[in-house]
């Protein structure tokens, strides 16, 4: 029963992952490869943009690594607009926040999160609001924000 609640609300957390037309809110979802199931795993946006560093992993989140190997995280509206990343981390103190004390448990893929002022911003192609950038090919998702897999460091 359980399972079933998780695989519903996880869905329904899925189908959020669009980035809604007119506004600048959305969620980014993936997968999560090579991670052990017994860390305290938690996903925090990362990023240094306009003299900011911005560090946020209360924002929510769910991580599944039972049922579906996926996660879905909502994106806040209150940063700086630039490029971020999706880290995931073993939370220490179990604060939801990354500190400078947790462990950066992923490596970077080459994707990189958007949250542009306007169309065409920061890279060409992308919308206003959030988009993922991949760098390894070039293309810009700008409304169904998923395949943003994160991979174990190890």
């Amino acid at each position: 029963m359980n399972r079933v609640m998780l695989a519903t609300g996880l869905s329904a957390l899925l189908l959020s992952a669009c980035s809604v037309v007119g506004t600048r809110s959305a969620a980014v979802s993936g997968q999560l490869r090579g991670f052990s199931a017994d860390q305290n795993l938690r996903l925090a946006l990362v990023g240094y943009n306009n003299g900011q560093y911005t560090a946020d992993g209360s924002q929510a989140q769910v991580i599944d690594k039972f049922l579906t190997g996926g996660y879905t995280l909502t994106l806040p509206r209150d940063v700086p607009y630039g490029t971020y990343r999706v880290i995931v981390f073993r939370d220490a103190n179990n604060d939801d926040r990354y500190n400078a004390g947790d462990t950066v448990l992923s490596r970077y893929s080459g994707k990189l999160l958007v949250y542009a002022a306007r169309d065409n911003a920061v890279f060409n192609g992308t919308k206003y609001g959030w988009n993922i950038y991949d760098g390894n090919t070039g293309q810009i998702q700008t409304t169904l924000l998923n395949n943003y897999d994160l991979q174990s460091a190890n």
